[in-house]
């Protein structure tokens, strides 16, 4: 009897153990077909002889952006120079009224086409093209200019301040040191990457992830936040709070920014060498834009903890930043200094545009910038849309 109670057991064990794995290999199978980012290329970013990396040609993106940053998938679509496209089979004008330039910021990948500024100006009526990537730095800006080779039009570059920072490892300062090689490497990745990449984005994989992070919970190092006011433009002589902030703090990423928050007279010899590298690279890429009988507009954009509640989860909680919500760091004292080495060019500061918009709006928090991310959002892209359309039509 013993025998036959056991057996029972096991038939009814294996049945439900089947029928399991049974409903699990559908679910699989399913997944497989619904899954967005099954329709992302298996290689995204490719390596060039004109610049160090950019967009894979004729490729498509899938980015998935955080819950707080609204849990969308994003399709980006490129063609085959690797500028990003509205749609695969879309197509830039062959000469451009405006060139558009960029990092990560240029790139947008965290909204649709249509929702950055450029395919906002593109859909008003403005022969425009773009082409931006992320970390890219002067170097690569001057690159991707070149590759483009418009002549007779205008060309609008937008930095950011980690195209400066000496700590950031794809700033101008870390490339000249490198000197990484330019070679062309835009094949097919392999079928084995292909089988590999196919597992990653598995339910399989997934339950496996879920179970070892419950497994292994690890604590990671996070910087102290500051909250002060004393990194404000009016603080921009006071160059003390830069020593009051802990070592674990002058080895990040963010006492950078805090370095370059103050007048030039603060800046330790190594972001002073740093900046004049980027001077240097900039002068290369205005001469490269006068020989293709076109102008140039340079624009500084601004991150997040420049303002008080924007970019709230990147800003603080790491290993790279130490920005309480309420504490603002202004870069105005670094493009103030640029604008002064590089007279000869239309150089413009974003951050007193955007200032004007937190005062004037009530309920801002994140609204400018994703709060994990860190990029603009929409909104920002419709507002700068607006305002390069006014400007571009003087």
């Amino acid at each position: 009897m013993s025998w036959i109670k056991y057996k029972k057991k096991f038939t009814i064990l294996f049945i439900n153990v089947f029928v399991f794995l049974f409903l699990f290999l559908i679910a699989e199978f399913v997944g497989f077909f619904i899954n967005p980012l099954n329709r992302e290329s298996f290689r995204i970013t490719c390596n060039y002889d004109w610049v160090m990396y950019n967009y894979c040609p004729n490729a498509i993106d899938v980015k998935k952006n955080t819950d707080s940053d609204g849990g969308n998938f994003v399709y980006t679509y490129t063609n085959d120079f690797g500028q990003r496209v509205k749609n695969p089979s879309a197509e830039y004008a062959s000469n451009p009224d405006y060139v558009f330039v960029g990092d990560s910021f240029i790139q947008a990948e965290e909204m649709d086409f249509s929702e950055t500024f450029y395919g906002r100006l593109s859909d008003a009526g403005f022969q425009v093209s773009a082409i931006g990537y992320s970390s890219w730095n002067v170097i690569e800006y001057r690159e991707a200019i070149n590759k483009l080779a418009h002549e007779n039009t205008n060309y609008h570059v937008f930095l950011m301040p980690n195209d400066i920072t000496p700590a950031y490892y794809r700033s101008v300062y870390k490339e000249k040191l490198a000197s990484p090689v330019r070679r062309m490497d835009t094949k097919d990745v392999s079928f084995k990457d292909k089988v590999l990449r196919t597992y990653d984005n598995s339910l399989t994989k997934k339950v496996l992830d879920v179970a070892n992070a419950q497994s292994k919970k690890t604590e990671v190092d996070t910087l102290k936040p500051i909250g002060t006011n004393l990194f404000e433009n009016k603080h921009v002589m006071d160059c003390k709070p830069l020593l009051e902030l802990d070592e674990s703090q002058k080895q990040s990423l963010g006492f950078d920014y805090a370095v370059f928050s103050k007048h030039r007279s603060c800046w330790p010899q190594l972001h002073v060498d740093a900046v004049n590298q980027a001077v240097e690279e900039l002068e290369l890429l205005f001469n490269d834009v006068k020989k293709l009988n076109s102008t140039l507009r340079i624009y500084m954009i601004p991150p997040g903890w420049a303002f008080i509640n924007q970019n709230t989860g990147g800003r603080k909680g790491n290993s790279y930043y130490f920005f309480d919500n309420m504490t603002r760091v202004t870069t105005e004292p670094l493009s103030m200094y640029l604008a002064e080495r590089l007279p000869d060019i239309d150089f413009i500061s974003l951050e007193s545009l955007m200032s004007n918009w937190m005062i004037e709006c009530t309920n801002c928090k994140d609204l400018f910038y994703y709060p994990d991310d860190g990029h603009w959002t929409p909104e920002t892209h419709r507002r700068i849309a607006d305002y390069l359309e006014h400007s571009l039509i003087q």
